[in-house]
């Protein structure tokens, strides 16, 4: 068993707020971190085939552990990567130390939740910005309700889903709860509903797809997710949306807009697999907001086979990616 290190982020309240500058800086790192991160892990794979995210910390055992405790935060955020990145002939031993390294780092500077803030600088709820302001905005547009809703990683109990009485009972979850109204939970160990009581007319979903550490477990995320809504019910003449469930997705705009290996059509692709339609999105200046109808199980269809490959080149390129291989 991993020792807990005394100073580790989520026994700790994240900061309240952060400036323009500090959020970009932290940003950018939790990005080059996530990418490093990919590089080494794929790499430690490579040696050890069994290797999982679910239980590497365990099977790396007391080198990983050593390093991940004895880890201390730099004042700087540097864009350099560790020498161990590049080094195409590390040793295994490098190879945990790094990867030991850049999860302490990313717990240290407040994980998830730290970077759900940073992303959304500049659209804070008291500053006239909170993401669901978009998913409130578009049902009032339609004059739709729901009884129930299901907010993944969510910031605040006081947001716009939370107070404008559209939305029914919000079921709050995050990985690391900031107050009471939130329920400390990993939606992925959610159990899973066993009547459609469990299940919720709307699931929000903001800065959270991204986070997720690899493109198959993205891909399982959005899948699991059609099993939290509730079935349509037969639509009434002039009410196309209001019996049909809803997931609102909000991601980085660069997700979509500077990958590598993903764009916005091939999301399409798989939304549409999933029997998700599209029916309203709002491109800001750095995320995306996305709002679905789900058309049930009934729409749902095999993702054909996908290679995953780069259709973008450059140095700038970020590495996001969603896999439905094998969904």
């Amino acid at each position: 068993m991993l020792r807990k290190p005394k100073t580790i982020t989520a026994s700790r309240t994240a900061p309240k707020s952060l400036k323009p500058q500090k959020a970009r800086q932290l940003i950018r790192r939790f990005h080059n971190l996530q990418k490093w991160r990919a590089i080494v892990f794929k790499r430690l794979v490579s040696q050890y085939p069994d290797l999982d995210e679910k239980s590497y910390k365990k099977s790396l055992g007391q080198a990983y552990s050593d390093e991940y405790q004895e880890f201390k935060l730099p004042k700087c955020t540097d864009t350099t990567p560790d020498a161990v990145i590049t080094d195409s002939s590390a040793s295994v031993a490098k190879l945990v130390g790094a990867l030991a390294k850049m999860d302490a780092e990313i717990d240290l500077r407040g994980g998830l939740h730290v970077y759900q803030m940073a992303s959304t600088v500049g659209q804070d709820h008291q500053r006239g910005g909170d993401s669901s302001k978009w998913l409130v905005k578009w049902f009032e547009q339609q004059k739709r309700t729901a009884a129930s809703a299901l907010e993944i990683g969510c910031l605040s109990a006081t947001n716009a889903i939370s107070t404008c009485g559209r939305f029914g009972h919000v079921t709050r979850i995050d990985l690391n709860s900031q107050g009471p109204s939130i329920l400390q939970q990993d939606f992925m160990q959610r159990p899973s509903p066993a009547s459609d009581a469990d299940r919720f007319d709307v699931i929000s979903c903001s800065l959270v797809l991204n986070f997720v550490p690899t493109p198959a477990q993205r891909g399982a995320m959005l899948k699991r997710m059609t099993d939290f809504l509730r079935e349509p019910e037969p639509v009434q003449t002039g009410s196309e949306h209001k019996n049909k469930s809803a997931l609102f997705l909000v991601l980085p705009l660069p997700c979509l807009s500077n990958s590598r290996y993903f764009n916005r059509d091939m999301l399409r692709e798989i939304m549409a697999s999933l029997g998700f339609r599209e029916i309203q999105s709002h491109e800001a200046k750095k995320v995306i907001y996305l709002l679905y109808d789900w058309e049930g199980k009934q729409a749902m269809t095999n993702v054909v086979a996908r290679k995953k490959r780069e259709i973008h080149s450059g140095g700038t390129r970020n590495n996001f990616y969603v896999d439905m291989n094998g969904l």
